[in-house]
Order: structure tokens, then sequence, then C-alpha cells
């Protein structure tokens, strides 16, 4: 028997959240979870792997993905979150792409210091949440891509919310991490040890 679950005009993180009860009550079953938009496609699908099922898409066309996920049985105590944090570590929650209010010029000036000075500080942020204008600072044409690559490549998880992405028209513009969603971005602030607000 296969389950059909119908995500289409849910947002975020509805997808997710009707996934993973479904799953919980799919008893080993087939589930098929239709969403219609990428971040949603993506979300999914990182949260269903994060958990150990195995699933394949289905592109339908007209923005339309059926998600066929097979349960894997054994993956009944798998983390709830794809990024969760396992260390409770310093968690860095950006919600502008300007540092401080002002002239705008200085605050772009003050948010590529900041970032600079992460990247030259220890320890390092576990993550870097970027949410509303944040997501800006990730994505093409940001004067932060060097900062963020130096962050990067030091370890530091980028996740950008896939909402705001989309809300914005960019969500084909991230150049660094991933395109997260609520239920990740909840389960990294509740597990963080230290969340430093931007």
């Amino acid at each position: 028997m296969v389950i059909e679950l119908d995500c289409r005009k849910q947002d975020c993180p509805w997808p997710i959240v009707n996934t993973k009860k479904a799953l919980e009550k799919a008893e080993g079953e087939q589930l098929v979870t239709i969403v219609d938009s990428i971040v949603s496609r993506d979300n999914v699908r990182r949260f269903v792997q994060s958990q150990g099922h195995t699933v394949e898409i289905e592109d339908k066309g007209s923005g339309v993905y059926h998600m066929h996920i097979t349960p894997n049985p054994d993956a009944a105590n798998k983390p709830a979150a794809a990024g969760a944090p396992t260390t409770g570590g310093v968690v860095v929650f950006i919600t502008t792409d300007k540092l401080g209010e002002g002239d705008e010029r200085l605050g772009t000036i003050l948010m590529k210091a900041f970032l600079n000075t992460l990247h030259d500080s220890e320890p390092k942020p576990e993550k870097i949440i970027f949410i509303n204008n944040g997501v800006k600072l990730s994505t093409e044409g940001s004067e932060m891509l060097d900062s963020l690559e130096a962050l990067t490549e030091d370890g530091v998880q980028i996740i950008s919310c896939g909402t705001c992405l989309n809300y914005y028209g960019i969500v084909d513009k991230l150049k660094f991490g991933i395109a997260g969603n609520m239920y990740d971005i909840v389960n990294v602030l509740l597990e963080a040890g230290k969340i430093i607000k931007i």
C-alpha cells in the first residue's frame, strides 16, 4: 500500500512536519509526499534522508514533485532535524544584511568586519543561520561571499532560510551552505549552547 500526502500550498515547515507525522504512522508503508516548490522538495528530501529513509523524486512538471519515500525500519532513533548540533556549540542568528542601524553603507562595512572577525576568532561558531533580509548575505552578488567561504572552509555550517530565499526570488542564487527550513532552524536554536542574534 502507498500512502499519498498532498503538501502543495503549504508554507514551511508544514511539508516536513506532515511528512514526519505520516512516516510515524506509515508502519513501513511507502509514502508519496507531493510538494509544489523547489524549497519544499529540497527540505523534505534532506529531512527524510537525515532520518535514514530513502527518497526518489519524480518531477511532474509545473513545479510539482512527487517524493517517493521508502521508510527504513532501523531509522526510528535518528535525530529530529537534519542539521541539529550535537555539541551544544555557538550559533550565530543573523536577521539582517547590515549590522546596526544608521547609514546603510556603514552597516555593510560593519557586517563584513563582523563575519571576518568570526573567521579569525576561536572558538568559531558551529553554525550561522540567515533569515529574512539576512539571506541576501549568502547569495550571488553579496559582498560577504569571501568571508562566508573562509568560514565554510573552517567547518562552520551556513543555513539560509529557504522560505526567505524564495520570498526574495533568490533561491537559485545561494552560494554557500544549504537552504534550510523552519523545522531545522528551530531545532538548531533549541539545541545550541549559546545563541548570538544579529
